[in-house]
């Protein structure tokens, strides 16, 4: 069984809001040894109905066959390693802390915890590990679990955009990168607020189209590519820069308590800090292996390019995403609230 993580401390610089400048590392010489890391994937469940089995394949990648065409982010092996590095560079950012809220650290017991879109179940397997007389429910539209999983951790193939029919009231939600995942993120947040129990919380991450401080990602091929990227998910309604209202909404369905965390991830190793510089490598590595997956579906499904065109565009944000005198980042929100005692 797996540590507990620390409390968290909310006097730790590396977890704060970072609303500075991140320092520029000027030396040619950048140490590049950053640059290469494992991933591990993850194998698939089997004991899934074969409808659900039979994957849309398009532009070489597989998609979720249940509720075929919601989600535009593809299911396969390749993008499954990617989550599995992503969950390492949330792991990263956080100091080892699967979440931040006060949840399980206020007083309250928290019996029985939702993952909203799991996908490789990482994050509610290392959470079952922390809290073994805690029950997990992960949710997902894909069955791309490990089977080797903690007694007290299940998963289920559901869509939470319809309306929840859980036998059970959850102490803590947690909802991470469903950005472009649900259409009305308020009938999600009334659906949370019903289904937790009084004193329960909610915790979201999220991350936000890429930007820059010093204006160095201005007229790139990287902002290009994620401006058509908003405005395809855009013309689904699902836009992917969704975070920015969680805290608002959240308020405005009941919550209370909320508050509003906001992260960096440098795209390269561009930063001088070495903290910075280690998430930029971590970054770069996500980014570009979930590139074409990212983009596949909402250029050819909804903007109508074709995928010779899209695999040119992608050769040059690849190249922008490598450039040192780029200085993007990534802002990660994490936006948590607790549901009122009776």
């Amino acid at each position: 069984m797996a540590s507990p993580s620390p409390p968290v401390d909310t006097n730790d610089r590396s977890l704060v809001a970072q609303p500075e400048t991140i320092d520029v590392d000027t030396r040619d010489d950048q140490d590049s040894a950053f640059e290469s890391f494992l991933r591990v994937g993850q194998d698939s469940t089997a004991s899934i109905t074969t409808s659900i089995l039979r994957y849309r394949q398009e532009n070489g990648r597989t998609y979720h066959a249940y509720k075929d065409g919601k989600y535009v982010i593809p299911n396969d092996a390749a993008e499954n390693e990617r989550l599995d590095l992503q969950h390492h560079l949330f792991l990263l950012t956080f100091n080892n802390n699967l979440y931040l809220s006060p949840a399980g650290r206020d007083g309250h017991q928290l019996r029985h915890v939702l993952d909203v879109g799991t996908g490789t179940g990482l994050w509610a397997t290392d959470f079952a590990d922390e809290h073994p007389d805690t029950s997990v429910i992960g949710v997902d539209l894909s069955p791309t679990q490990s089977p080797f999983i903690p007694p007290n951790v299940s998963f289920q193939i559901d869509d939470l955009e319809d309306n929840w029919t859980f036998n059970t009231k959850f102490d803590f939600i947690y909802s991470r990168m469903m950005t472009a995942a649900f259409a009305d993120w308020p009938k999600f947040f009334k659906q949370a607020y019903d289904n937790l129990n009084p004193g329960g919380w909610i915790e979201l991450c999220d991350i936000c189209p890429v930007t820059s401080d010093d204006g160095t990602t201005k007229d790139t091929h990287l902002s290009t590519w994620v401006t058509e990227l908003l405005d395809g998910t855009r013309k689904i309604g699902r836009p992917f820069d969704g975070a920015f209202e969680y805290k608002k909404q959240l308020e405005a369905q009941g919550f209370q308590n909320v508050t509003q965390r906001v992260f960096k991830w440098p795209q390269n190793t561009w930063p001088k800090d070495p903290k910075f510089k280690e998430l930029g490598a971590w970054t770069l590595e996500n980014i570009d292996s979930g590139l074409e997956g990212l983009s596949a579906a909402v250029y050819t499904r909804v903007l109508g390019w074709t995928k010779e065109e899209l695999d040119v565009t992608l050769a040059f944000v690849r190249r922008d995403l490598r450039d040192l005198k780029i200085h993007a980042y990534w802002p990660i929100y994490v936006v948590y609230g607790q549901k009122p005692e009776e």
